[in-house]
């Protein structure tokens, strides 16, 4: 009897020590944290232009699908914009092609002057050679070559005068500066008016939403939130102590506060490079006198299997849950 109780007193201090290492052992290489949220992509929807809400298509909280018609907004001071730029379009291309005409014209004026000033060189020809045989007068002579320059000088005055209205013209067609201008001009009020519909970036979750019709929606303001559906991840704040086997690519499990007894499959994504005091509003000062050594917190990106998602109930921005990593298993 002396003997056994110090013999179960020794099995009792080795279990527990064993116990101890067990659990040493299991929370080094599976190391936990509940200090965990999870986290979706939010896109903040806010519209383009300065109108009021004419329709609201959807309901807080509602589902909606990438495409879908979120709200419109009144459209009448854009209408009246595509309306003038449309007509000062037209009123250029009417300017080109009166333009256009003056072209031609000037163009036919040349041909006509260029025809007489052929006419006026051969004759000159003639009358050279008749007086080089003393067959005329000299003074016809200087008649026809006076009437020789005076064509060429029409000439040089009419295609002047081409060159004018080619470059009143510009290039022609919708090549055209002023065209162009207007086209540019009527482009981006009918691309304006096009952002009277604004549409789901996304699928996922309208959240955050505050609009009703007939209030007024100011430019690049965000309206309400939409968080996407489809990439999910758990940011896991492990203790700088956890970190030394960690690496991307490790699995690891996720257990839901909200879903008692359902364990979703991850991995490690990333490693953060600074800890969340680093970039906190207000960093700690270690460097004062009054500094005590705190264990920090590095957030570790745990991205969520897209086929667990298809699997379980919808996750929730914001749910907490416990991420265990196992960093038995190679990356």
């Amino acid at each position: 009897m002396k003997l056994l109780r110090p013999l179960v007193v020794t099995l009792l201090l080795t279990g527990n020590a064993l116990a101890l290492v067990a659990y040493w052992h299991h929370r080094t290489l599976r190391p936990t944290t509940d200090d965990s949220y999870v986290h979706a992509h939010v896109v903040q929807i806010a519209s383009r232009i300065t109108a009021p809400v004419k329709k609201l298509h959807v309901t807080e909280n509602v589902y909606v699908k990438r495409g879908d018609l979120l709200f419109e907004l009144g459209t009448a001071t854009y209408q009246t914009m595509v309306d003038a730029a449309r007509a000062q379009l037209d009123i250029a291309a009417q300017d080109t092609g009166a333009e256009g005409a003056d072209v031609r014209a000037a163009s036919a004026n040349l041909r006509e002057h260029q025809v007489a000033a052929d006419n006026a060189q051969r004759t000159l020809s003639r009358v050279r050679s008749l007086a080089q045989r003393k067959l005329i007068a000299s003074a016809a002579l200087d008649d026809a070559t006076a009437t020789e320059a005076a064509a060429r000088a029409a000439v040089d005055s009419a295609r002047a005068e081409l060159d004018r209205a080619r470059e009143a013209l510009g290039q022609g067609s919708t090549r055209n500066a002023a065209l162009r201008a207007a086209a540019a001009i009527l482009a981006r009020a009918e691309l304006e008016l096009s952002f009277a519909k604004i549409f789901a970036p996304a699928t996922g979750w309208v959240t955050d939403l505050h609009l009703r019709e007939g209030a007024m929606v100011r430019a690049a303001r965000p309206q309400f939130a939409l968080v996407e559906d489809g990439s999910w991840w758990v940011e896991a704040n492990f203790r700088e102590t956890d970190l030394e086997r960690m690496r991307p690519g490790h699995p690891a499990k996720v257990e839901l506060d909200m879903y008692p007894g359902i364990i979703l499959q991850g991995w490690v994504e990333s490693i953060s490079a600074g800890s969340g005091a680093a970039f906190s509003l207000l960093p700690p000062e270690n460097a004062t006198g009054n500094w005590v050594k705190v264990t920090q917190r590095f957030p570790v990106r745990v991205r969520v299997s897209s086929a667990e998602l298809k699997r379980y109930p919808p996750l929730r921005m914001g749910a907490s849950a416990t991420v265990t990593v196992d960093t038995e298993l190679p990356p």
